[in-house]
């Protein structure tokens, strides 16, 4: 069984017209979106908390990460934003700049990215591509949509 983290970056007015009634598939494909195994994720954050912070629990040793895969993040309540495990959460572009930043600050990006290192050419992405795709989020101003289906 698959659980996938899908993120996807959209300009803030469209997530208020999909609010107030209007339809958008939240999770496309293509340069705006990001995708990658949660599992893997999860397990790599757990063994690095591990051994740097001394526990396993990695959504407190690394609270930007847990952030930027919707840990404390506001629900998207309608029904076509579901995404598997749950319903998808949003971050406004102000958590977007912030998670950018710390994910840097937490050692999940090296300091310097930019967006020009984001390429979303591809659907599958490493965990090192995380903190491009916020960094490109951040500069664009835009929100980001996410879930793990």
């Amino acid at each position: 069984m698959s659980m996938w983290l899908k993120l996807t970056k959209i300009e803030p007015a469209l997530l208020m017209a999909v609010q107030e009634g209007s339809e958008l598939s939240a999770f496309r494909t293509g340069a705006d979106s990001y995708g990658c195994d949660h599992r893997i994720l999860s397990t790599i954050a757990e063994g690095r908390a591990e051994a740097e912070e001394g526990t396993a629990d990695w959504t407190k040793a690394y609270p930007w990460l847990a952030r930027s895969t919707g840990h404390g993040c506001a629900a998207v309540e309608e029904k076509e934003y579901e995404s598997g495990y749950g319903p998808a959460f949003v971050l406004t572009p102000d958590e977007v700049r912030q998670v950018a930043e710390g994910l840097v600050a937490e050692g999940w990006a090296t300091t310097g990215t930019t967006a020009a290192d984001w390429t979303g050419e591809s659907e599958d992405h490493g965990l090192e591509d995380l903190g491009p795709f916020f960094a490109a989020a951040a500069v664009e101003g835009k929100t980001v949509i996410g879930g793990v289906g």
